[in-house]
This record gives C-alpha cells, sequence and structure tokens, in this order.
C-alpha cells in the first residue's frame, strides 16, 4: 500500500484533563490525520478551529458528496484514513453515495457524523434525522458517542476498524457532546499485522498451481492496497502465468509486462478472456470475483467452469462468496 510520508503530530501522552473537542482532534492527531474534507457546519465549530494547531487541513468543498468521494480517492491513494465530516442531518446525508462506493473499494474512510442535540433526539430537533440506520449497510463498523467521556475510545475505534475491516467507518457524535470538560488518554492506533495465510492452505494451493497445466492468474485491488505489486510480478514470471486484472483494476498489473493480457469483465479484455477461459487453475489474488467482473462479453461466456481456484484475500468472508474456491 502506498503511504505519505510527511512527519506525524504527537499526541499527548497519559490521562488528560480536556474538552471532548480537545479529545477528538488528539485523537485524529494520533492516528496521523493530516487532511480532512467537508463543508463547515456548526455542530463542530469547536472541534475545527482547533485543526490548524494540530497540523490538520480542512478541506472546504461545495458539496458534501465531494468530500466524500474525495476522502475514498485519498484513501485510496494514499494507503491511509481519508477523512469527511459535515453539518448534522441533510448535510451528513449527502455522504452515503461516497460511502457506498468506498465500502465497495475497501477504502479506509472514516464518516464523521455530528448529530442533533442528545437532549432534544426524537424531539425534531436542528436537521433531525436518525443518522446510524441510514449508513448501517455500507459501513464496516458505527461508533455511536453516547457520552462524551468516550470522545477518545469511541473515534480510535473508529479509524482502527477502517484499517481492520478495510471499508468506511462512522463516528456519530450528538453535537453537545463535543462541549464540556472530561478526562481521558488518547488511544495509540492498533496496528494489525496480516499473516501469509494457513500452511496447510498453502501448501494445497501450492501443489494445485505446480500440478497446473495452464494457470492464469487474476490481479485484484488487493493487490495494490497490499503493496503487492512487485510479489504479484514475481510469481507470474516464476509460473510463466498470464494474467488478468480485475475489472476497474488495471493498476493490479503492469500493462507493458509481456504476460499482461487485459481486465476482465464489463468492457474488458478479448484476449484476456479467451486466455482465462482456457485455464485448469485460476490464481485470484485480492479480489472478491464479484459477478460484475467476470460477466459475460463480446458474445463470450469466458469463466472456466471445471477450472480450480485458489483464491487469497483479506478478508475471509470474501473466499468463495462467488465462485466456489479450491483453496
Amino acid at each position: 500500500m502506498n503511504t505519505m510520508t510527511e512527519t506525524r503530530n504527537l499526541a499527548v501522552v497519559g490521562r488528560q484533563k480536556m474538552t471532548p473537542s480537545e479529545a477528538f482532534v488528539e485523537t485524529l492527531v494520533a492516528q496521523g490525520v493530516k487532511d480532512v474534507f467537508g463543508i463547515v457546519g456548526s455542530a463542530y465549530m469547536d472541534a475545527l478551529d482547533l485543526f490548524p494547531l494540530a497540523g490538520i487541513r480542512f478541506i472546504s468543498v461545495a458539496h458534501e458528496q465531494g468530500a466524500g468521494h474525495m476522502a475514498d480517492g485519498y484513501a485510496r491513494v494514499s494507503g491511509r484514513h481519508g477523512v469527511c465530516i459535515a453539518q448534522n442531518g441533510p448535510g451528513v446525508t449527502n455522504f452515503v453515495t461516497s460511502t457506498a462506493a468506498a465500502y465497495w473499494a475497501h477504502s479506509p474512510v472514516v464518516v464523521v457524523t455530528p448529530e442533533t442535540g442528545s437532549m432534544t433526539l426524537g424531539l425534531g430537533g436542528f436537521q433531525e434525522t436518525e443518522q446510524l440506520p441510514i449508513f448501517s449497510r455500507i459501513t464496516k463498523y458505527q461508533a455511536h458517542v453516547n457520552n462524551r467521556a468516550r470522545m477518545a475510545e469511541l473515534t480510535a475505534r473508529a479509524f482502527d476498524r477502517a484499517l481492520l475491516e478495510l471499508g468506511p467507518t462512522q463516528v456519530n457524535i450528538p453535537r453537545d457532546f463535543f462541549y464540556g470538560d472530561i478526562e481521558c488518554e488518547i488511544p495509540r492506533p492498533v496496528a494489525i499485522e496480516r499473516g501469509a495465510g494457513g500452511e496447510l492452505a498453502l501448501n494445497a494451493a501450492a501443489e494445485l498451481l505446480a500440478d497446473a497445466q495452464f494457470p492464469v492468474i487474476l490481479c485484484g485491488g488487493g493487490v495494490i492496497m497490499a503493496d503487492a505489486l512487485a510479489e504479484a510480478i514475481r510469481l507470474a514470471e516464476l509460473l510463466q502465468a498470464p494474467v488478468c486484472n480485475s475489472y476497474l483494476h488495471n493498476d493490479s498489473f503492469p500493462a507493458g509486462h509481456p504476460l499482461w493480457c487485459g481486465p476482465l469483465g464489463y468492457q474488458g479484455s478479448k484476449a484476456a478472456m479467451k486466455l482465462i477461459a482456457k485455464a485448469d487453475v485460476v490464481l485470484a489474488l485480492g479480489t472478491r470475483l464479484g459477478p460484475f467482473g467476470v460477466l459475460p462479453q463480446h458474445g463470450l461466456d469466458y469463466w472456466p467452469k471445471d477450472a480450480r481456484i485458489v483464491q487469497i484475500d483479506a478478508d475471509a468472508k470474501m473466499l468463495g462468496l462467488v465462485k466456489p474456491v479450491s483453496g
């Protein structure tokens, strides 16, 4: 995964007395946040005023949907969290489309949704709407700050889960919980090191590939997210296997490489489709094998129905979800 290299500000250490807004901003600092996309609103002005001193740039947009898409793009390019924030109610509901896009792109976007005041919930307070149900099916995790003293804890968890679950998360904060006095400690980011896979599964996959007569590699977005392009190239060269790109992930294998065949799926490459149709083993790297990425095109129903499939993905729930796998 690509990463930006600028220096990280240091968050305060140890249990400290502070305002919830300070706890929120210090948590962003601890998570290495440098840029936040959004539209200014009264719900979070206290926290916003602290951004410059914390080294966080607020990038104002014309429409909240643009902020969400920018956070998504930022996460894809930088390899770290993209963060967006807006005014409660109609402001944050404009994040829905971009959050759904980030969900299917596995982008670690943190959607911060200030909410109407905690004491007027259900009374038709300023721009009130139920903000958690709206995002419930397009986020990996939702944190609702139900007490101002938990501001840092729950915000940090949303950041950690975005990377752990590889997708957008939501931090929902009643607007009055940005104010007051609390005592808390700013959590450090949780770093999760992903393993190579189980020994039995790796051995079985190696045997399948060793016995294959015509293996074909299908590279997906996970190759880029894992910063594994060099490894994918070396594996393709070792197997001397042709390589296809999954739909919308043409960057997952270099087009100038002699083993590259082009993308599958909608408006994909006929060469890639004809080659993968001959495969007896398909090695799917970092792709969920989504239906839109393997659908027939150009009159070719090319997916090899008798091929063994070895699928490698950071999210175990994706294994065998669309196509039955052999390992």
